[in-house]
């Protein structure tokens, strides 16, 4: 599975992964969504979790490959997504996002597993 991260204003805690399985952990709730019987061309949308959208775009492609778009959580600064990667390459503890260091208020970080995670930044 590839995935691509979004850099977002809210967002699940973190991710885990099983095949073609996502499960969305936030604080002490989860949700598991199966991606097995997406077939090239579906259409699908994806229940938040309390709220909170897990999952923002998943498709089929014509070779079989999946690929999906989840959340990372961001504060100030200015964001964008992050390369696609292997699902099985995903730490829960990395920042995905990319910071781009340019002028804004407040101090720049991202959520991981372990919480905020500050980034390096020459504009606080």
């Amino acid at each position: 599975m590839k995935i691509t991260i979004l850099a977002t204003g809210q967002s699940v805690d973190y991710y885990t992964f099983s095949e073609e399985t996502i499960t969305a952990h936030l604080f002490d709730m989860s949700e598991s969504y199966d991606l097995s019987s997406l077939e090239h061309g579906d259409q699908v949308s994806f229940e938040p979790i309390s709220g909170i959208p897990a999952i923002r775009a998943a498709e089929r492609l014509s070779d079989g490959t999946l690929k999906v778009t989840l959340c990372q959580q961001v504060g100030p600064g200015h964001w964008k997504e992050s390369e696609e990667f292997d699902s099985e390459d995903y730490n829960p503890d990395t920042v995905y996002v990319q910071y781009l260091n340019k002028p804004h208020s407040g101090r720049a970080w991202a959520k991981t597993k372990n919480g905020k995670q500050y980034v390096e930044d020459d504009n606080a």
